[in-house]
């Protein structure tokens, strides 16, 4: 039996349950409490990988504490009254749960390897920083103070899924710089419902894998877009909108030539009769005839940033055709040089053989 305390004695180090951790929650999480300043890394158990600091006040959370828990892979942080996050430090954390907090500022240093960020629940104004999370998968927002929005920061997030931020107070988002289009590879979910949007426009967004886009609950009267940025589209929330009724209809046929499922509960959604005071469309969304219309300057410049990357997209196209087109050329030649050059071997081997007795 002697040679199995040695067995135990690795596998308690490598998953770090015997003695590390005094305090071990039901759900794996090793729980530290009552942290304060000045901080001692002897608190922290070392090793660990899932860690949940509770019963705590840390007012700025940044490097000096992420260091002593440089092996962490999961950190859990919810309602510390944390104001300050500065993601510096943490070069193993895979996912962060950092909501329920009064984080008013953060910033991240480049090159995290983090997959899943969670501040909801906080007092952000700017999520500008974040932009430097380029391995994020997950980001949660929603329930913040953001009121304006560049959605370009979320651009070099090319492996991003999932982005929620609803219940903001957004009043403006804006695609990017110029015409540019906006290139989301990955993006699955995005939910933007129950801000103060007054209008979208998603002309340039370019969002092939985007499942599930949720709008309800804004001020949006139409929606600067075909649809056709957004093939995979298969789930639309639009209930609790002012929308225009010529755009409406012509969206309902638009989504039903797509065969977009518009019966299931939380889809594009009814909208009560007692909150719509204008028509009711297929007796689900209601809209008004008095509505801002489409602005045809937005449109005219929605469509203009389009057609000029189609544009690009051709020359792009006439170039590839001009190289191919040179390349046969040069090729065509070489293949006249060669075959010059086989039919005077030809005529050698003629001439040789003519003259052998």
């Amino acid at each position: 039996m002697w040679w199995k305390w040695p067995l135990l004695a690795f596998l308690c180090a490598s998953i770090a349950l015997c003695t590390d951790c005094p305090n071990r929650a039901s759900n794996g999480y090793c729980v530290v409490e009552n942290v304060t300043e000045p901080y001692n890394p002897a608190i922290f158990p070392p090793d660990e990988r899932l860690v949940w600091i509770r019963n705590s006040t840390i007012a700025v959370f940044n490097r000096s504490l992420f260091t002593p828990l440089a092996h962490v892979e999961n950190l859990m942080i919810h309602r510390l009254q944390i104001e300050q996050l500065e993601l510096a430090g943490c070069d193993k954390l895979d996912i962060l749960f950092a909501s329920y907090n009064a984080i008013d500022r953060v910033s991240a240093d480049e090159g995290l390897p983090l997959r899943q960020l969670h501040l909801y629940q906080n007092r952000l104004t700017d999520v500008s920083a974040l932009r430097a999370l380029t391995e994020i998968e997950q980001l949660y927002l929603h329930e913040n103070l953001l009121e304006s929005l560049r959605f370009d920061t979320f651009a070099p997030m090319r492996q991003l899924k999932i982005l929620t931020l609803q219940r903001n107070r957004l009043r403006t988002i804006a695609t990017g710089t110029g015409n540019k289009p906006l290139v989301m590879p990955r993006l699955e979910q995005l939910f933007l419902q129950f801000n103060q949007l007054p209008h979208l426009d998603t002309g340039l967004w370019r969002m092939e894998r985007l499942r599930v886009l949720d709008v309800s609950h804004n001020q949006l009267a139409y929606l600067l877009t075909f649809l056709e940025e957004l093939p995979a589209l298969r789930t639309l929330g639009l209930h609790h909108n002012p929308w225009h009724c010529g755009w409406l209809f012509g969206m309902l046929e638009r989504l039903g030539a797509r065969e977009l499922d518009t019966d299931a509960d939380g889809l594009i959604g009814i909208d009560e009769e007692a909150s719509c005071p204008g028509l009711r469309l297929e007796d689900r969304l209601c809209c008004s005839e008095n509505a801002t219309s489409p602005d045809p300057v937005l449109l005219l410049v929605s469509r203009t940033g389009i057609v000029d990357e189609l544009q690009q997209q051709v020359r792009g196209a006439k170039r590839r055709v001009e190289t191919l087109e040179e390349a046969q050329r040069k090729q065509s030649h070489q293949f006249g040089e060669l075959a010059g050059r086989l039919a005077a071997i030809e005529r050698l081997c003629a001439e040789r053989s003519n003259d052998t007795p």
